[in-house]
């Protein structure tokens, strides 16, 4: 892992005067916008005993991490849909039955099968993580592989601070247009990456 500290001999040349926690936040954000919207910090989450009668189970993503999204999910050897919430649905049409789950909400802080389940076995799933609101530090991966892009982001909210040494509007709206390309090529990127990839289990060391 690596500190926020590590991005400043990129980001605070630009930003004379800027105080480092305002530096450290708007890093943070842009992180998270960034993993967000390209889903490029991919982990193999641990294995999940699933029990009869149990639909929600909570995530348990690394340290400093926090799940944005399921990617992909097998119960059993079968893979099942997953979808991002639960717009759409009422009570009456899954919560009060039970079956083989078809698919797996992916909610803020836990994964919910559908139907509940009416059987023990294992779930298996692939999410999409980002820093999570208190971070304050960022994987070595997307430090090594997309820091330029997440200065970008950071700078874009910066400079449009209003009646700072470093406020540019033109160049905020530079870096943002810098970000947004970034972003783009990154989840183009991680969807080659991982088409029809086989789902496996790495427990990552928590600190």
């Amino acid at each position: 892992m690596r500190p926020w500290s590590d991005f400043y001999d990129l980001i605070m040349p630009g930003l004379p005067g800027c105080p480092f926690a305002m530096a450290d936040n708007a890093l943070r954000r842009s992180a998270i916008v960034f993993c967000e919207q390209s889903l490029a910090w991919r982990f193999n989450h641990p294995d999940i005993p699933v029990m009869a009668g149990t639909s929600e189970y909570a995530f348990l993503p690394p340290a400093g991490a926090a799940v944005h999204c399921i990617t992909n999910a097998v119960l059993d050897g079968e893979e099942i849909e997953t979808r991002a919430g639960e717009s759409g649905m009422t009570v009456g049409n899954w919560r009060n039955q039970s079956g083989t789950p078809l698919y797996v909400l992916g909610g803020a802080a836990s994964a919910t099968l559908v139907p509940i389940p009416d059987a023990a076995g294992m779930l298996t799933m692939v999410v999409a993580l980002k820093p999570s609101a208190g971070s304050v530090e960022i994987d070595d991966m997307l430090f090594n592989e997309f820091r330029e892009s997440i200065v970008h982001g950071a700078l874009a909210q910066l400079m449009l601070s209003p009646k700072k040494p470093y406020t540019n509007a033109q160049l905020a709206t530079h870096h943002e247009r810098q970000f947004s390309i970034s972003v783009a090529a990154a989840g183009m990127r991680v969807a080659r990456s991982y088409t029809r990839a086989p789902l496996r289990t790495t427990i990552m060391a928590r600190k």
